[in-house]
Order: C-alpha cells, then structure tokens, then sequence
C-alpha cells in the first residue's frame, strides 16, 4: 500500500504537475495548461485551507482532528486529471472524468485508509475535492485539440515519476505547525463569532 500511496505525494505529484503543465503549453494547448495549472492549485488551495483550518482548532483530549486527504485530492486531480483530459476525445465529458479520475480517487484512498493515515470522512472530502478539480479542469480546458501531442510531457513526467517515488514531503507537519494561529472565535463555534 506503501508503494501506491507514494505516487500520491506532493514530492511527486507537484513535479508531474508541472511536466504536465509545461507539456500542454509546449503543445500548444495553452487554455488546457491554464485549465490544468488551476484545477491543481485550486484543489491544492482548498485543502490546504480546510486543514489549516481543521487542524488549527483545539479538540478535545482524545479526538483527533479533521484533516482532508491531499494524497486522495491532489493524486485525483493530477493523474485522473491528465488522464481524463486524454479520454475526453474518446469518450465525452462525463464518462471521462469518470474512468480517467474515479479509478485514480479509489486507488489512493483505499491506500490512506489501509496504512490508517486518514479516516473514510477525510478521503471522501479529499476525493470530492479531486473530483470537483477534474470537473473543473475539464470543463475550463474544452476538448483536446487536434494538434496537442503529449508524447513528449509523458517521456518527460515518467522518469520524474519514478525517480521521486518515494520521497516524501512534511507537509502535514508543516501545515499543523501554520495551524496555530486561528482565532479562539472561529474555533468555538466552527464559525467567526459575532
């Protein structure tokens, strides 16, 4: 589970982004990489704000905080997000982002729960969030021209792909560590007091 969870990390999943990105406007795809680059940062932001949020917030002595899967939401919206855009010539805009990105969110949730580093709330917000990122992005992005050719971007991203797997960013201790400094008002009550 290890193993499939790791191509999840933002150590590799923010490297794969960016070939990707690089790749689509080097295609010549330039409303498919602003689509791309917003989709992921986007889905990327929120998470990051949900668990700032969430994890910002004292709890009570044995409860332990909410805090979103960024593995489930970035791996979705990163590779179903590719993927899906690939499919989309193919298969239309529902049933691609349904086979290019739903496998993707099962298969890294799955991953989350097995190893016990998230609960089932945490990956299914964390798989809705890749999920609304690939919506997004294949909606802003329209179809895949004719002209686009990803051959180089995939020769590109799968050496990366596979020369980071493995490496791990802190970032969930990064982010408990930024966490700290929500207003006691908006922790009480889940919303900013009156």
């Amino acid at each position: 589970m290890r193993f499939l969870t790791d191509f999840a990390d933002l150590a590799v999943v923010l490297p794969v982004a960016a070939c990707w990105l690089v790749g689509l406007g080097a295609a010549g795809w330039w409303r498919g990489a602003a689509a791309f680059g917003a989709a992921v940062g986007a889905t990327l932001g929120v998470v990051l704000a949900l668990k700032l949020l969430c994890l910002g917030c004292p709890l009570p002595p044995g409860r332990a905080a909410f805090s979103a899967s960024g593995h489930v939401a970035g791996g979705t919206v990163v590779y179903g997000g590719a993927l899906s855009l690939w499919l989309r010539r193919r298969f239309g805009f529902w049933r691609a982002a349904g086979i290019g990105s739903v496998p993707v969110a099962l298969i890294i949730a799955v991953t989350r729960l097995a190893l016990h580093l998230h609960s089932v709330g945490e990956v299914a917000v964390g798989a809705l969030l890749g999920l609304g990122g690939v919506l997004a992005l294949l909606g802003a992005a329209g179809s895949w021209p004719d002209q686009a050719r990803m051959g180089r971007a995939v020769l590109v991203a799968a050496p990366i792909l596979l020369l980071l797997h493995g490496v791990r960013l802190p970032a969930e201790a990064r982010i408990r560590d930024l966490a700290g400094w929500m207003p006691a008002g908006i922790c009480a009550t889940g919303r900013v007091a009156q």
